[in-house]
């Protein structure tokens, strides 16, 4: 299967905002899920998980406790969309 076109940060904002149940103006780049939003561990692992059923992405453990803002999610989405790491089965 091909890769699929890479999201713009409005298109991964959406994402976002549907899978946390988040109004998406409130996920600005700057935004901290944990400090911001109150969103709990449990809630980031359901994100995670979710970045592996919608987007075909798998983020490890390790590193899934280095990403705290939108933006750290929206630039590890983009660095595994340009290593061709996500969308392939």
């Amino acid at each position: 299967m091909a890769t699929a076109s890479i999201m713009s940060l409005d298109e991964f904002q959406g994402f976002l905002s549907d899978t946390l149940g988040i109004v998406e103006t409130a996920l600005t780049p700057n935004t901290y899920f944990l400090n911001d939003l109150g969103i709990d561990s449990l809630k980031l692992v359901d994100l995670m998980l979710q970045f592996e059923l919608k987007l075909g992405m798998r983020v490890p453990s390790e590193v899934a406790w280095e990403i705290q803002t939108v933006d750290d999610a929206y630039k590890y989405y983009i660095k595994q969309s340009q290593s061709g790491l996500i969308g392939v089965e």
